[in-house]
């Protein structure tokens, strides 16, 4: 006589399960070696981009990557704490979160005041306010959202999001972080659409915020100069042209299979910032078209599992979980593009750092940090249901 229903396991728990239970059960080991994969590359080409630069600034030639390590396993320590954290508790992490990365945002406004020749706050740690700021707004959003769908006059809701998005946009321009505005509102344009908001509203967040860096952008001198110096590198005769120009160069002279890992030119004081937000010219030059379509590649199944971890969330109504995997998949992936291009002048403007490949250690514990939470909504959708941990 058959069974019910057959029975089969998990291949990273090695539990039996029935098929229904069962449904996308790979994709947590899957998106667990995606993550792997582009973290052990990351660290490679970091060092590689990093090195020199240690060098030149009087440290060790692994000062950058024992700092990204250093946070990658505090990061994996929270990951832990948030993977066995009770769900209500998670859920309401963006209260602690929330205005301590507002603080940080602040902090990085005053610290590019200058008094007398002299940065505020010269010796605070280089904490990136604006990473922090999306982490708790995209928790924030995927907590609120759902509870206020059916309540009245949410319409005033949506208008008070309005207003803090175009306030924290302002924030980051002024911080010099144009490329995290774009991010910001991209981002908070899929938790909106993702949480079910109004067409009407998202078109007016959409609008408000474009005529927000459309203005902003023509009316700072700053950004203009930067604008056109990496728009027309080699017409100009400015730092930000000769970074550009050099960009261009190293991504050119990689070729189809790169020069080899550890053998960019461009990374030995030709090019400021490639340890962080210009590192994809050292990638290119290594690795080449090769090792760009590679990570391309990796990144977009990233996001295609968490695009079905979100779709499985969505027949369970969990609409946490739906909000969140989408809002912090496409961040990821949307920041690595915007890196990348801002380092092919493809955007003519200030870098950004790359997920997983910066020399940067805030983000990329924040980094970390995301992919372990999606790492849990994978695991809790991959079965249908979440083991009682309230």
């Amino acid at each position: 006589m058959r069974e019910q229903y057959e029975k089969d396991y998990d291949d990273f728990t090695l539990t039996d399960y029935s098929r229904d239970e069962l449904s996308g059960s790979l994709s947590p080991f899957t998106f667990f070696c995606v993550v792997a994969v582009l973290t052990l590359f990351g660290l490679i080409m970091a060092y590689s981009a990093s090195y020199d630069a240690s060098i030149r600034e009087g440290y060790s030639h692994y000062h950058y990557l024992l700092e990204m390590v250093t946070y990658g396993i505090i990061a994996l320590v929270s990951g832990v704490i948030l993977f066995f954290m009770p769900r209500h508790k998670l859920e309401r992490v963006f209260y602690f979160a929330l205005p301590l990365s507002f603080l940080l945002l602040i902090i990085n406004l005053i610290a590019k005041i200058d008094m007398d020749g002299v940065s505020i706050l010269s010796g605070f740690p280089d904490l990136n306010g604006s990473d922090a700021v999306m982490f708790s707004s995209v928790l924030a959003l995927s907590f609120i959202l759902p509870r206020i769908r059916d309540k009245e006059r949410r319409g005033w809701f949506y208008i008070l999001i309005l207003i803090l998005s175009l306030i924290i946009s302002l924030m980051m321009m002024l911080s010099d972080n144009f490329c995290y505005s774009i991010l910001f509102f991209l981002t908070m344009a899929v938790a909106l659409k993702s949480g079910k908001m109004g067409a009407r509203y998202i078109f007016f967040f959409c609008l408000f915020n474009v005529t927000l860096l459309c203005f902003m952008f023509l009316s700072s001198s700053e950004y203009l100069n930067a604008f056109f110096s990496r728009l027309m590198p080699y017409y100009f005769d400015t730092p930000d042209a000769h970074n550009a120009s050099n960009c261009l160069s190293a991504i050119a002279e990689g070729g189809i299979f790169g020069k080899g890992i550890g053998s960019s030119y461009y990374k030995l004081g030709l090019i400021d910032g490639i340890e962080n937000e210009y590192v994809y010219a050292s990638i290119a030059e290594e690795t080449g078209f090769i090792g760009t379509l590679f990570i391309i590649l990796f990144l977009f199944l990233f996001l295609f599992l968490a695009i079905r971890c979100a779709h499985r969330s969505k027949k369970t109504g969990d609409e946490f979980i739906n909000i969140s995997s989408l809002s912090f998949s496409f961040m990821i992936v949307f920041k690595a593009l915007l890196s990348m291009l801002s380092a092919a002048s493809v955007i003519p403007s200030y870098g950004i750092s790359m997920p997983f490949f910066s020399a940067d250690g805030f983000s990329y514990f924040l980094t970390i940090v995301e992919c372990a939470i999606l790492y849990r909504f994978m695991h809790i959708t991959g079965r249908g249901y979440e083991k009682a941990r309230d």
